[in-house]
C-alpha cells in the first residue's frame, strides 16, 4: 500500500467510525481467507461491516472517534466488525467465534462505553431488533383487540340492561 492509499484508508475509515455506534475488535490468527470471507458475508447480511487492517493504520483511524479507548487492543492480527446494530453484529461475531476457535473476540465499544467480551456475549443473547419489533406489534395488536372486545361487551351489556328495564315496565 502506497502512502497516499494509506492516508486515504485512514481518512475513510475514520469518517466511517465517526458515524458508527458499535465496534468489536477480534484477533483472527489462523483463519483462512475462505473463513474470513464467510465471516465477512455473514456480517454483511446483517448490514454491518468487517475489516482487517494494519494496527498502525487502525490506531490512526480511531483518533477523534468514540472508539479511541480500544487502541490498547490493537496488537497482533486484528480485525474489526462495526455497525449501528450492536445485537446482530455481536450475534454473528460470537456465533462465528464459537464455531471457529481462531477468531477471538477481545473487546468492543458501544457509543463511548468500552465493552468486555462478557458484555458482547450478553448483547448477542438479546433478541434481534426484528424480533423486538414483532413482539411490540403483537402487543399492540392484542391491546387493540382487547379494547374492541371490551367496547363490544359494554355496548351489549348496556343494551341488555335497557331491555331488562323496558321489559320490567310492561
Amino acid at each position: 500500500m502506497q502512502r497516499v492509499e494509506k492516508e486515504e484508508f485512514v481518512k475513510e475509515f475514520n469518517s466511517t467510525l465517526k458515524e458508527t455506534n458499535f465496534l468489536v475488535v477480534a484477533h483472527y490468527k489462523g483463519l483462512s481467507v475462505a473463513e474470513i470471507s464467510a465471516l465477512r458475508n455473514q456480517i454483511k447480511d446483517q448490514n454491518a461491516n468487517f475489516r482487517v487492517a494494519k494496527n498502525t493504520l487502525a490506531k490512526r483511524a480511531i483518533k477523534d472517534t468514540n472508539f479511541q479507548m480500544l487502541e490498547k487492543f490493537f496488537v497482533g492480527p486484528t480485525s474489526f466488525a462495526y455497525s449501528d446494530d450492536p445485537i446482530s453484529t455481536s450475534k454473528v461475531m460470537i456465533d462465528f467465534s464459537k464455531e471457529n476457535e481462531n477468531l477471538k473476540i477481545i473487546a468492543g465499544a458501544m457509543g463511548e462505553k468500552e465493552l468486555t467480551v462478557e458484555e458482547i456475549e450478553k448483547l448477542a443473547s438479546l433478541p434481534s431488533l426484528e424480533v423486538i419489533r414483532e413482539k411490540i406489534l403483537g402487543l399492540l395488536t392484542a391491546l387493540q383487540s382487547k379494547i374492541v372486545f371490551a367496547l363490544q361487551c359494554s355496548q351489549s351489556n348496556v343494551i341488555r340492561a335497557i331491555n331488562a328495564k323496558y321489559n320490567e315496565k310492561k
